[in-house]
C-alpha cells in the first residue's frame, strides 16, 4: 500500500491546477492493473438531490434505497443492473456514482473522511486519466472546485487486506469492506449482509456504556451490551473509534454443540 498526497484546484471542464511539489516519477506512473486506488477527495459537498437529476439527465441509473435496503430505479424497476454502466445509488444521505469504462473503472462513494474514489485500471494508465474522471465528477456536481487528496494502492490480488487502524475495535473483514474495491462483492464473498449502502453489524459495548447519539439512528435493537445496527459503511472506523465498544463485528448465529 503507496499513499501520496496531491492539492487539485479544478478550475473549469478544461483548466486543472496543481498545487504543490508532486511532479510524477515512474514509480508513480502509470497506474499499474494488478492493483486498484483508493484516492480521498476530502469532505463531501454534493447536493445530492441536484446530483441525481443531473446522473438522470445524461444516461446514469439511479438507485434510491429505503430504510429496510428496499430498492426503487429510474427505470421504475426494483433491481439494481448488475451490468448498468453508469449507476448512482443513494442511501441515507450518502451515495454511490460507479462507471464502468473498456479501460478502467470507478467508483466514487461515502468515506470517513467525506467521499473517496476507487480507480480500477484495466491497462496501464497515467495521471490523466484519474484528472478526466474528476474533471467528469465536478460536471456532475459529485466534487467541488478544489480538493485535497491522498491515494493509497491495494493489490487485486492480495490473500488478505491492511489491518484496522489502531485503536479501531473493529473485526478484520469489516475494515477490509471500507477499503474494498467494491463493497457489494467482497460483503458477498465475506457473507456480510449490505442494506443498500449499510451494512448489519453487532457493537459489543463496553460495561454501562450506551450508544453515541451519532449512531443512534442506525439501531435496530438494542440490550444492555449488545447493539445491532444498520451502519453506514463510512461509519464504521467511527463506531469502532467511539470508545464506547469493545468490538464492532458481523452478526452471527451460536451453532449447537
Amino acid at each position: 500500500m503507496r499513499m501520496r498526497t496531491l492539492k487539485l484546484a479544478l478550475i473549469a471542464a478544461s483548466t486543472l491546477v496543481v498545487a504543490g511539489a508532486w511532479l510524477g516519477s515512474a514509480e508513480d506512473l502509470p497506474f499499474a492493473p494488478s492493483n486498484y486506488y483508493v484516492f480521498s477527495l476530502g469532505p463531501a459537498v454534493a447536493d445530492l438531490t441536484a446530483l441525481a437529476q443531473t446522473a438522470d439527465a445524461e444516461g446514469y441509473t439511479v438507485v434510491r434505497y429505503g430504510e429496510d435496503g428496499s430498492i426503487a430505479a429510474s427505470d421504475g424497476s426494483a433491481t439494481i443492473d448488475a451490468a448498468a454502466e453508469r449507476l448512482l445509488a443513494i442511501d441515507s444521505g450518502r451515495f454511490l456514482l460507479r462507471v464502468v469504462g473498456e479501460s478502467f473503472t470507478y467508483a466514487v462513494r461515502s468515506a470517513t473522511s467525506g467521499i473517496e474514489l476507487v480507480f480500477s485500471p484495466a491497462t496501464a494508465m497515467a495521471m490523466e486519466s484519474v484528472v478526466s474522471i474528476l474533471l467528469e465528477l465536478q460536471s456532475l456536481g459529485a466534487i467541488g472546485g478544489e480538493i485535497d487528496f491522498a491515494y493509497r494502492a491495494y493489490a487485486r490480488d492480495a490473500l488478505k487486506g491492511p489491518e484496522p487502524p489502531v485503536g479501531a475495535r473493529i473485526e478484520s473483514d469489516l475494515y477490509w469492506l471500507t477499503v474494498a474495491e467494491d463493497w457489494q462483492t467482497f460483503a458477498a464473498a465475506s457473507g456480510l449482509t449490505l442494506v443498500g449502502l449499510r451494512v448489519e453489524v453487532i457493537a459489543e459495548l463496553l460495561p454501562e456504556a450506551t450508544v453515541p447519539e451519532r449512531f443512534a439512528p442506525y439501531v435496530t435493537s438494542a440490550s444492555d451490551s449488545l447493539a445491532r445496527f444498520h451502519l453506514p459503511i463510512d461509519e464504521l472506523i467511527p463506531l469502532a473509534w467511539s470508545g464506547v465498544v469493545d468490538l464492532v463485528r458481523a452478526p452471527y448465529e451460536p451453532v449447537a454443540p
